[in-house]
């Protein structure tokens, strides 16, 4: 599942032929390691933002990771949920989703704050109708640097 991640990147970071999409410009990319702190598997170990800045749809913010990618099969919609001095934190949210044991939650909030000088990243996850709230920490960064 990662490699497939990886090679997803890697298709959208690679420039496009000459001539294709001549005046749309590459996406903003962020890339985010993280670790579960839950162990419940719903954090991702790897997640990619990208912002399209360009086109028809400019400014709009997509997510994938592992989780996405065994649910939905692609990227969905995220959205810049608060944007501070210090930090900026994105959104997005999947419905009727069910665990390995069974267990079904009508929906699943995410929310990824990224700091903005260092790249520290906090990711929360709550399941609607349960009290707990999954975590988990890591490093984003873009791939430009």
């Amino acid at each position: 599942m990662r490699l497939a991640l990886i090679l997803a990147c890697a298709l959208i970071l690679v420039p496009p032929a000459r001539g294709v999409m001549a005046q749309e410009q590459r996406p903003a990319v962020l890339m985010c390691q993280m670790i579960d702190e839950s162990g419940t598997g719903w954090v991702p170990d790897f997640l990619m933002l990208t912002r399209r800045t360009s086109g028809p749809e400019s400014g709009r913010i997509e997510v994938f990771d592992g989780v996405l990618q065994t649910l939905v099969g692609r990227p969905i919609q995220a959205f810049v949920t608060a944007d501070g001095r210090d930090s900026r934190s994105y959104g997005w949210a999947l419905a009727g989703v069910r665990n390995a044991a069974g267990q079904r939650a009508e929906r699943l909030d995410y929310r990824l704050t990224v700091h903005k000088a260092d790249g520290a990243a906090r990711l929360e996850v709550v399941a609607q109708g349960y009290d707990n709230i999954m975590t988990g920490s890591g490093v984003c960064g873009s791939p430009d640097g």
